[in-house]
């Protein structure tokens, strides 16, 4: 036994008590920072046809602009709609500043009615954005990141690989705890955030 006092040089910790709060966790549809990947944010308008309202972290699809009939009036980028399938998805949507979110009382996650102005990022931009995952894939954690999987349309999460669409993404964090996702409510139409599920960080 040595005299010295032991100790961990790599330990990274705080006095106890102090400092303490916890800032784990992520929020779906909010892309990390990143100097080399913001400047690829896109905006478009949520199509007039939409049946649904979008938000933060969903599969969308875009049309090319219409042709202006006067100029200047097809500026505001394509027309945007809630991904079907993978063969017309083409990115995802994000809550960055994305400041004509509507939230309200009851609904408190922002969302993108028909005829708003939705943000997201291409696939192959780089950008890194937390999304839903099936509680059954959180066993992920600790493989390699080219693991394949894919989306379940109809539940808006990443789910097990199928077989045969791979989503393209890449899984960077799993995240059980401390997370704010985004809840629909069909029969009142609500948005909200609920602090329960799990969320994969994943690279588009």
């Amino acid at each position: 036994m040595s005299g010295s006092i032991a100790f961990n040089p790599m330990l990274t910790t705080n006095a106890q008590g102090l400092f303490n709060t916890n800032s784990a966790g992520f929020t779906q549809g909010d892309a990390q920072d990143d100097p080399a990947v913001k400047f690829f944010l896109a905006g478009g308008i949520v199509t007039s046809s939409a049946s649904t309202p979008l938000w933060g972290g969903l599969p969308i699809s875009e049309d090319i602009p219409a042709a202006a009939t006067q100029p200047g009036t097809n500026t505001l980028g394509s027309t945007i709609a809630l991904a079907t399938n993978l063969a017309n998805t083409t990115g995802i949507s994000v809550f960055n500043q994305a400041y004509g979110g509507v939230t309200t009382p009851t609904s408190t996650a922002p969302q993108f009615a028909a005829g708003s102005s939705i943000n997201y990022y291409r696939f192959g931009s780089g950008a890194r954005i937390p999304l839903r995952i099936n509680p059954a894939l959180v066993s992920l954690d600790g493989g390699l990141i080219t693991q394949q999987v894919s989306w379940d349309y109809t539940a808006q999460w990443i789910t097990t690989y199928d077989g045969t669409n791979a989503f393209p993404v890449r899984i960077l964090n799993i995240s059980t705890t401390g997370n704010k996702t985004v809840s629909y409510n069909s029969g009142t139409g609500a948005v909200n955030w609920i602090y329960t599920e799990a969320v994969a960080v994943c690279l588009i």
